[in-house]
Parts: structure tokens; C-alpha cells; sequence
């Protein structure tokens, strides 16, 4: 099952217990892939550096380097389909079209994310948008189907 984690999932994923860390679990088992691409991996670089983001990774003896190598170890990095580049769908943050350029470029039915602009949106063409606590709930009854 192909799926696209937002930024804070796999952050939170890799830091703390939790939802996100549940989901990783999944992709680490090879239950799940995680596909971004090199601007999802961009902003995880900016965000690692923040200063306000260091005491998280001290607290669980991270390093900024340690949490881009797991995620590179985690995500399959694709690059994308020319025909999406221009894609512009989230009016209130485009940032978050990234999201769904990669799902559409990898054919994934599922964006996993907590983010309050692509949550608005809840379905793009064939593409769920889901909360990590959904997906978790959901994940039984559509694990080994193509889509729901």
C-alpha cells in the first residue's frame, strides 16, 4: 500500500510514541511504502535545523542528521511527474500541494496528515486525505486492497 506522510507525521513518527510512531512501525515492516520527494525531504531539513525544534532532539538523543538519515532509511524519494509540478489545490498553504503532487506521481490513494488545510479538503480525485488515527482505524479493513 502506497501511502504520502505529511512533514509533522513522520517527525512525530520517528520522535515519539504514538500514532505516527504506529505508522512507521507499518513501513518499517514493509506493511505500508512512504514515498515523498525532495521537497517533502527539503522541509524536513528546514524544520530539523529550527532552534526551537533542538530541545525536542536532544530530549530523544537525536541529532539533526540521525533524524534526516532515518527519514532518507524511511521515505522512497521520488521525483515528480512533470505533468503535477504546477499543481495548485491547498489556496490556503501551498506548501501542502506537495503532498498531493507525490501521491499522484506514485499512484498512492492515501495522504496521512494532521494539517488543518489538507484535512479541509478530505478527498482529492481518488486520494483520501486521513488523520493518523484514522488511517490506524481504517488501515485492517483496506490493508491488501489497491483502494477504498
Amino acid at each position: 500500500m502506497r501511502v504520502v506522510p505529511d512533514t509533522n507525521l513522520i517527525i512525530k513518527g520517528l520522535l515519539f510514541r504514538g500514532d505516527g510512531r504506529e505508522i512507521i512501525n507499518l513501513a518499517y515492516s514493509k506493511k505500508i511504502e512512504l514515498f515523498g520527494s525532495q521537497n517533502s525531504f527539503d522541509e524536513i531539513k528546514r524544520v530539523v535545523y529550527y532552534e526551537n525544534f533542538k530541545k525536542y532532539l536532544e530530549k530523544e538523543i537525536y541529532s539533526p542528521e540521525k533524524l534526516l538519515l532515518a527519514y532518507k532509511l524511511l521515505i522512497n524519494i521520488r521525483t515528480l511527474n512533470p505533468k503535477y509540478r504546477n499543481l495548485k489545490i491547498v489556496k490556503d498553504d501551498e506548501d501542502d500541494d506537495e503532498f498531493i503532487r507525490i501521491a499522484k506521481t506514485v499512484g498512492a490513494k492515501i495522504i496521512i496528515s494532521s494539517d488543518k488545510h489538507l484535512k479541509k479538503l478530505e478527498k482529492i480525485d481518488d486520494i483520501r486525505i486521513v488523520e493518523p488515527h484514522i488511517f490506524l482505524e481504517i488501515y485492517p479493513s483496506i490493508s491488501g486492497k489497491t483502494f477504498f
